[in-house]
């Protein structure tokens, strides 16, 4: 209602000055249609007039919502209104959702302690998923690590979330800050925690391991806590918000690139709406702090072993790569790092792929199918026989003397293909030359043998800058333990003792 000394005004204004309702609305900066309001009525209104409400359309549905309520208080307001439909509801969900709100009760906001952390006692981990950013859909995922203290951020993007890859983020991650803090807090992300009862919580033993390699403590955060990791979610904002709007990326190559550069010269640099501080300046402080790491890397490599199709080739995640086709069968070892698949056959690499992080692609590289086509049953008689004896002489007189023994002719061709293959035609050459001399023949031994070959060899024996150390005693004698157990000493006889009244005395023991 207008106060009423504005409505006074208005009635002075225009029938003791004849103003107009134009000029009067100009001077007293209200609308025309109210100063035509007041004068119609010719009065001052003090009090409001009392509206008569409208039923609402709800009304008749209220115990019907009412119901729904007692049977399921935490029921969405969609819910109920397709309840509400079927029960012949024809309004909209606004109104509803306005009763709703002045029904239930409204739910008190929590109050938390303030986490204060030393310098160098925990970091927070995190991932952000952000939307399709390449033209071929893969989403990107960035690894966000805050430092508690000095709020220093680190932030890398990747393709995966898996357990490699956080360890492979988290390496470079601890080499960035230049140390080790005591903890890092987690939320209960699938690649940390594998199950949480309560306060019991139970982490991937990989993950374990890697702690334990670096020798810090991990913590996961309570359910549904997301202020007790709250450094790391801002900084995950942070770079949602502040980072990522407007920016257009070739690749993840060119995405990191602008995220580093953005890192170390805005995020890391800017005062800090927290501490009112800037984190870079607080890093060199909290660096004192901080652990040393170890100097030796950690293997963050993704292993699986698995055997060569009759396709020749192997499966990791979700994409099939090609190996050389004379191992189908063999048992190899895949190797996943960031950039590339590496392939290995007792210890020996044998293929290497560029990592595809597509789904369900197969990668094929041409050389690992030569000669496959010419040596097919049927193309070729002996083909396998021929091609061992291209080896050389040894490999020739090798196959005569495998034809006259009971060995299988089959397997040791195939062993032997598959040995040049991983080894190399000479270095296999040579190494049967050696076993002949040996007088031996069987794939087993040859296999041995260049395993052996390839084996570093053992360190020279440690010197000791005393002499005195290096002193090895000689080794004793034992034949003279031998003679005391072989050839006891017989008693001697007493010579004030008489044989003869005791005869049992010649005997041993007997006194």
């Amino acid at each position: 209602m207008l106060p009423v000394h504005y409505q006074a005004e208005i009635l002075r204004l225009h029938f003791a000055e004849h103003l107009s309702y134009r000029r009067i609305a100009e001077l007293l900066g209200v609308d025309r249609k109210t100063v035509a309001e007041v004068l119609r009525r010719r009065c001052v209104r003090t009090e409001l007039q009392q509206r008569t409400p409208q039923p609402s359309m709800l009304a008749p549905y209220y115990p019907l919502i009412d119901k729904l309520l007692d049977d399921a208080p935490n029921r969405s307001a969609v819910n109920i209104h397709q309840r509400l439909r079927e029960a012949g509801y024809l309004g909209g969900i606004t109104i509803l959702r306005n009763y709703l709100s002045s029904i239930r009760p409204t739910p008190t906001k929590e109050a938390f302690f303030q986490l204060d952390f030393a310098p160098g006692e925990a970091a927070q981990v995190d991932w952000g998923e952000f939307s399709d950013t390449f033209s071929d859909g893969t989403k990107v995922h960035a690894f966000v690590m805050v430092l508690c203290w000095s709020r220093m951020l680190y932030l890398e993007f990747t393709l995966r979330e898996t357990l490699p890859a956080l360890l492979r983020c988290y390496e470079r991650a601890l080499r960035f800050f230049g140390g080790l803090c005591h903890e890092y807090w987690h939320d209960n992300m699938p690649t940390v925690v594998i199950e949480r009862l309560g306060r019991l919580v139970r982490f991937i033993p990989k993950f374990l391991a890697y702690a334990g390699f670096h020798g810090f403590k991990p913590v996961a955060c309570n359910v549904g806590r997301g202020n007790e990791k709250g450094r790391v979610e801002d900084g995950v904002k942070l770079v949602r918000h502040q980072f990522w709007p407007g920016r257009h990326f070739r690749d993840l190559e060119d995405l990191n690139r602008q995220a580093v550069e953005w890192r170390d010269i805005f995020a890391n640099r800017r005062e800090h709406a927290a501490t009112g501080k800037v984190p870079e300046l607080l890093l060199s402080a909290e660096r004192q702090a901080l652990l040393p790491l170890r100097p030796e890397p950690y293997d963050t490599d993704d292993l699986v072993t698995c055997k060569v199709s009759p396709s020749y080739r192997v499966r990791f995640e979700t994409n099939t790569y090609t190996v050389p086709w004379t191992l189908v069968g063999r048992s190899v070892t895949v190797r996943g790092g960031d950039d590339e698949i590496r392939v290995y056959y007792a210890q020996q690499l044998v293929a290497r792929h560029r990592h595809c992080y597509q789904r369900r692609q197969d990668i094929e590289n041409p050389a690992h199918r030569e000669g496959l086509k010419e040596r097919k049953p049927g193309a070729e008689r002996r083909w396998d026989v021929d091609a061992v004896r291209s080896f050389g002489p040894h490999a020739c007189r090798y196959l005569e003397l495998v034809s006259a023994g009971r060995r299988s002719l089959r397997s040791e061709l195939r062993e032997l293909l598959c040995l040049a293959t991983v080894y190399g035609i000479e270095s296999l050459e040579e190494t049967i030359g050696l076993l002949l001399d040996q007088g031996q023949v069987g794939a087993n031994h040859l296999e041995r043998m260049l395993r052996l070959r390839d084996a570093p060899k053992a360190p020279p024996p440690l010197e000791l800058p005393d002499e005195r150390l290096q002193f090895l005693p000689p080794a004793p004698n034992l034949q003279g333990y031998d003679a005391l157990l072989l050839d006891p000493p017989q008693p001697q006889d007493d010579p004030e003792e008489n044989h003869e009244s005791n005869p049992q005395s010649t005997l041993p023991n007997a006194r």
